[in-house]
């Protein structure tokens, strides 16, 4: 009789812990691997490219929502009102994107996330993509999309075991003239500033440069006050280059404001984003707000932070 309780209770023991095992699986990786095979690579970015290709059908940002988020999600959505305001074809996103290359981290626990480039056969730009899994229940999510040139060539990214793409703490600033996150915060210092302290730190890259003039331009308007603010969200995304360097994925926040004497009225050219929001234009005073989302390129050693390339547009406006 004592040997059957014994076993009965080694039985029960068993099953408790088969039953403590479960939530661990939901929320942590019990082995460090890769965020996602090729296979599952494929299959994300077939789903990502089949809802984007049915939005674009539909003059509709609504499905986006399903496999698209954060800034993202913001700026396309923006650029569908723009076209559904003008009465336009989208002119904002395209079909066909062809996936190019693929960069995908190991990770012990959610979230995961990879790196996909796919070139836009219309636009004719690679989109440097991260989708982004936040939990075992979440689908895939793209996160980041800024675009470079065809021609631009990105920096070699350092692999680790097996194969896996090696990230980096937005805080290490290891081998680098600053940290992931103080480049973010450095460069958007310097668009808004461009005579601040961080200036001397940070490449005056095209980026910097057509913002500035953009910001000049609207700065010379009579009868105008303008003002442009910047600002980086936390970074979350950053790989390890071959020169010890890092890919870092900023999303910056842009606020052009206009404080108007009476008497005027600013307007932008038809067709514009700009217009497409503030058609009346802004008589008394009003606001624009973006994202931008940049690929910013420490490099190894002491050399000064860059823009690869970036992705933005008008995400929200105000103004009488």
């Amino acid at each position: 009789m004592r040997r059957r309780l014994l076993v009965v209770s080694l039985a029960v023991v068993a099953l408790l812990l088969s039953a403590c095992a479960v939530p661990g699986e939901r929320d942590d990786l019990t082995l460090r691997k890769k965020a996602a095979d090729a296979g599952e690579v494929d299959a994300i970015f077939d789903r990502y490219r089949e809802v984007r290709d049915a939005a674009i059908d539909l003059l509709d940002p609504k499905p986006l929502s399903t496999v698209e988020t954060g800034a993202v999600l913001a700026i396309d959505s923006g650029s569908f009102e723009v076209s559904q305001r003008l009465s336009t074809t989208q002119r904002g996103l395209s079909r066909g994107l062809v996936v190019t290359h693929v960069e995908t981290p190991a990770f012990s626990k959610y979230p995961l996330w990879f790196l996909a480039t796919a070139y836009d056969p219309s636009a004719k730009v690679n989109r440097v993509q991260i989708f982004e899994r936040e939990s075992a229940v979440d689908p895939w999510l793209l996160v980041d999309a800024p675009q470079t040139l065809p021609e631009a060539t990105l920096p070699e990214i350092r692999h680790g075991a097996h194969g896996a793409a090696l990230v980096v703490k937005p805080d290490d600033g290891a081998g680098m003239s600053m940290s992931p996150q103080d480049a973010a915060n450095a460069y958007a210092e310097v668009l808004a500033d461009p005579t601040s302290a961080a200036s001397g730190g940070i490449e005056q890259d095209d980026f910097i440069r057509q913002m500035r003039k953009a910001a000049e331009t609207n700065g010379s308007l009579k009868g105008v006050t303008f003002t442009q603010t910047w600002a980086a969200e936390d970074v979350r995304h950053v790989l390890r280059t071959d020169d010890g360097g890092a890919l870092v994925f900023v999303t910056l926040l842009r606020q052009d404001t206009y404080d108007v004497d009476d008497g005027v009225t600013v307007t932008w050219p038809a067709g514009s984003p700009q217009q497409a929001f503030l058609a009346s234009g802004i008589s008394t005073s009003g606001k624009l707000r973006y994202y931008h989302q940049v690929l910013l390129y420490v490099p190894g050693g002491d050399k000064k932070p860059r823009a690869l390339g970036q992705y933005g547009g008008v995400v929200g406006a105000d103004g009488v």
